[in-house]
Parts: C-alpha cells; sequence; structure tokens
C-alpha cells in the first residue's frame, strides 16, 4: 500500500514537472482548489496552527494520567563550619562537619481531577558518610510511602480544565476547517480576479481591432459624404482610447495572474490558462439546514460557550478565595535506618523486616481576616464580567443566525443571476454585431456603435460578476456551515492527514 501511495505521487510529481516544463497549464478553478489545498503557504500555516493546538491538548490529557520521576542526589559534598546544639554544655557551638551524602527518591503520583488532590506513592533511599574524628556510614530507606494531598474548600482547577480543554481541541479542529474555506475563498478571489483581468483584455483586444476596421470604413464613408467629421474624430479617439485599454488590461492582467501563482506556489513565468466554471452544481439550499449546521459546526458558537465557561470559572474561583482554605497532606509508610557514630550501617539492612511505621499528617489553613474588600471586589468584577458575557454571547448568537439566515437567502439568488448575465451577454453580443453590420452600411450612427459596444462589455464583465458572486456566496456557506451542499455531508476533518500518519 505504501509502495503503491509513493509511487503515485512520483507520477503526480512527474507530471507536474512536465507540465510546468512546457512552460503552460490549463487551470480550472477546481484545480485551483485543490493545488492551493496542497501547496499554498496558508495550508502550511492553518497545519501548524492546529498542530500547537494539539499538542497543547496532549499535555493536558498527559497531565490527567500517572506520572512517575526519579530524583537523584549521586553526589552532595560538604567540608564546612554547622552551627549545632551541645547537649553536655547546652550551648550552641559551631562545629566543622565534613560528609558525603547521596540520595534517591521514586514519585509516582495521580492528580484527581473530581476533587483536585494527588495521590502519590514514594520510595526513598539516603545514605550518608561522615568524615573526622568518628567515621562511620548511615543508610535511611523508606520502602514505600503512601499518601494524599488535597486543598480543602479551595479552587479546583483541574475540574474546569475538564470542561474547557476538550471543548477548546474541538474548537481548533473548526477552525482548521473553517480556516481551509478561508483560503478557497482567498482562492476563487485571485482566480476570478485572473478571470475578470483576461475578459478585460480580450474586451480591449477585440475593441481596439474593431474600431480598426470601422475606422477605415469610416473613412470611406467620408469621402462619400455619409459620415460627418465629427463621427470621424469620435472613431479615432474611440481607437486611442482602445489603445490605451489594451495597455492598461495587459499590465492588470499580468499582475492578477502572478497573485494566483504566488498563492498557488507555481513558477511566474508559465503561461497559464483559465477555464471558466459555466456549470452552478448547487441551485438553492434550505434555509433551516444551513442554520442548523452553522450552529452544529461553526467554531464561534464554541467560541461563546468557552467564553461563558471561563466567566463561570473566573467567579468560582474569586469566591473561594473569599472564603475559609485548608490544605491537608496525609501519608503512611514504612521506614529503617541502619548505622551510627559507633558502627557503620549496611545498605541490605534497611530493607530487611522490622521496620518502623512512618506516619505524616499536615494540616495548613487559611483564614482571611481583613483585606479592606479587596476579594470582595475581585468577585464582584468577575460577577459583572459573567453577567455581560451572558448579554453579549447572547446578541453574537442572535446575529450569528440572522448573518447564516441572510446568506442563505442571499445565496439562492445567485444561480437566477448567473442566468441572467449569461443572457444578457447573448443579447448585448448579438445586438452589437448587428449594430457593426448597420453602421458598414450606413444604417447606425457613430454614437449607437458606441452605445452598443458598451453595453456588450458591460454585460460580458457582469456575467463574469456573477459566476465569481455565486462561487464567493457559495463557499461563504460553506466556510459558515462547514458543510458541503453539493455532497451533503459536514466537511470532514482528517486529523491522520494533517499529522502525516
Amino acid at each position: 500500500m505504501k509502495k503503491t501511495t509513493i509511487l503515485s505521487l512520483l507520477f503526480l510529481v512527474f507530471q507536474n514537472f512536465v507540465c510546468f516544463s512546457q512552460g503552460s497549464i490549463r487551470l480550472s478553478l477546481n484545480d485551483a482548489l485543490k493545488l492551493a489545498q496542497e501547496q499554498s503557504l496558508q495550508t502550511f500555516l492553518n497545519k501548524h496552527y492546529y498542530m500547537a493546538d494539539y499538542w497543547a491538548y496532549r499535555s493536558f490529557k498527559a497531565d490527567l494520567l500517572p506520572s512517575v520521576n526519579l530524583r537523584a542526589t549521586p553526589l552532595a559534598y560538604s567540608n564546612a563550619s554547622q552551627l549545632r546544639y551541645n547537649s553536655e554544655n547546652q550551648v550552641d557551638e559551631f562545629i566543622r562537619i565534613e560528609n558525603l551524602r547521596s540520595d534517591l527518591n521514586l514519585n509516582i503520583s495521580q492528580k484527581v481531577a473530581v476533587t483536585g488532590g494527588t495521590f502519590f506513592v514514594q520510595s526513598e533511599l539516603g545514605r550518608i558518610e561522615n568524615y573526622g574524628q568518628n567515621e562511620y556510614t548511615q543508610y535511611s530507606s523508606r520502602p514505600f510511602r503512601i499518601g494524599y494531598q488535597q486543598a480543602l474548600f479551595g479552587f479546583n482547577a483541574m475540574k474546569w480544565q475538564r470542561k474547557i480543554e476538550p471543548l477548546l481541541f474541538e474548537k481548533a479542529k473548526q477552525e482548521y476547517l473553517l480556516s481551509t474555506e478561508n483560503m478557497h475563498q482567498t482562492t476563487i478571489n485571485y482566480f476570478f480576479g485572473l478571470v475578470g483581468a483576461y475578459i478585460q483584455m480580450e474586451i480591449a483586444q477585440t475593441n481596439m481591432q474593431n474600431t480598426e476596421k470601422l475606422l477605415k470604413v469610416a473613412h470611406s464613408r467620408f469621402d462619400l459624404g455619409t459620415v460627418s467629421r465629427e463621427e470621424l474624430l469620435d472613431l479615432r479617439l474611440s481607437n486611442n482610447n482602445a489603445q490605451i485599454n489594451l495597455q492598461q488590461a495587459g499590465l492588470n492582467y499580468r499582475e492578477a495572474k502572478e497573485n494566483l501563482l504566488n498563492f498557488l506556489m507555481l513558477p511566474v513565468d508559465i503561461e497559464l490558462e483559465t477555464i471558466i466554471p459555466e456549470n452552478t452544481p448547487v441551485s438553492e439550499v434550505d434555509i433551516q439546514l444551513v442554520l442548523q449546521k452553522a450552529l452544529d459546526n461553526n467554531p464561534e458558537i464554541l467560541q461563546l460557550e468557552h467564553s461563558m465557561l471561563e466567566s463561570r470559572r473566573h467567579v468560582e474561583q474569586a469566591n473561594k478565595a473569599r472564603h475559609f482554605q485548608a490544605d491537608v497532606d496525609v501519608s503512611y509508610g514504612m521506614s529503617k535506618d541502619d548505622g551510627n557514630y559507633l558502627e557503620s550501617g549496611q545498605l541490605k539492612n534497611v530493607y530487611r523486616p522490622e521496620f518502623e511505621n512512618y506516619r505524616q499528617l499536615t494540616l495548613g489553613i487559611n483564614i482571611p481576616i481583613l483585606d479592606w474588600g479587596r476579594s470582595k471586589g475581585q468577585y464582584e468584577m468577575a460577577k459583572s464580567r459573567h453577567e455581560i458575557v451572558q448579554v453579549a454571547g447572547r446578541q453574537s448568537l442572535q446575529q450569528f443566525k440572522q448573518n447564516a439566515v441572510t446568506r442563505a437567502i442571499a445565496f439562492n439568488i445567485q444561480k437566477s443571476r448567473v442566468e441572467s448575465a449569461a443572457l444578457s451577454d447573448t443579447l448585448a453580443n448579438e445586438s452589437y454585431e448587428l449594430t457593426m453590420t448597420r453602421f458598414s452600411t450606413g444604417q447606425a450612427d457613430v454614437l449607437r456603435l458606441t452605445s452598443s459596444q458598451n453595453a456588450k462589455d458591460n454585460a460580458r464583465l457582469q456575467y463574469i460578476n456573477a459566476l465569481a458572486d455565486y462561487w464567493k456566496y457559495y463557499y461563504t456557506l460553506r466556510q459558515l456551515t462547514l458543510f458541503d451542499f453539493e455532497n451533503n455531508s459536514n466537511i470532514e476533518f482528517d486529523e491522520d492527514k494533517i499529522l502525516g500518519l
């Protein structure tokens, strides 16, 4: 399977290389969209933006799993004077101490998201070798110590993380799809920008050729007295303007082509032929379906939920900070020491039976007595911000729904606009051809000819603009709903493809 995939990729690369080496390519709208999704800079950025969110979520998930840590101090040498209490003389005095210390600690811990506490199991081993007048070695072990740490009546950050982090990760997936659809919008703008520039250049070329022909006819008719000098000058002016328009249209076409090629990461020196998409695959959409899919799939809805959760979290955190808090650390285990100044100990002895019980209980409390209203002020500010988020969220949701309905209604008239523009383009072309024939036979004047030419040019550009608007509105709906209306299915998020699996 992998070999087939590699061969297919090599074939595509070779095919593209041959096509580019020939110096020209034919590009449809679908081709441009696929190229943008495969190799544009925006695709690269979208992938790595998602990867940052992906690894942030993986870190959160890993934080909920048991962690194992090994801490070691292989060597800690000390040769210094230290203040010690002399029990015989009942005084403090400085004593020169020289020793070599080593210790090892293995810790396994598991966070409890429901309570915010932490279970842990530890095993410790220590060794100290004393030098000086009485040289001896001591060993100390805690084969196991099991315990639990918990903040009582305090803020449980992990409880809120379990609510917020999955929401953020789902939002990251939808934002990736949204960015892809936004990239499609940019591709459409560049594609139809090039199509429009090419049409304008074609129009300018045709107009210049026609004005040259008509100027010759006008000279003949001027000699016969059927064309006035004023009309002849108007035609000469039209011919001169046509040359200027052709030069400007050529510059506009070159700029539009370079914009599209740069966006698609293609060589800018190749010839590009665009294929105008004449078909409109979706005639209209169900407005209720658009609204429902927008509410289900758009990351803006998850952003509203996230803002609400964050404001509730801040309210609870500020409220907990106002009241009595306590920390509990309780543990139980076994320990054993071996060795003293009379006799050095041995490592094996600290792991033999007859261990001593190890118990520890720590209770810490924090009681706010006087803070001059600071905690209450923070709590009231958090409540006020929460109310603002609620009101702003309701308004944003209402505007979002209205926008979805408006976009759907606007799209549903685009197909008829394209059909009407296509008919106008056909009629304007036929009218212009007839007007040129009538002018050649002396049945139409220059004013009528100029008016017909302008109508023909405008009709052609309006048709291209109508086509562009159709595709822009269609992909706006896709961007809003993350739904493929052509295939009647949600736009799929392929995580394996993004991760390269």
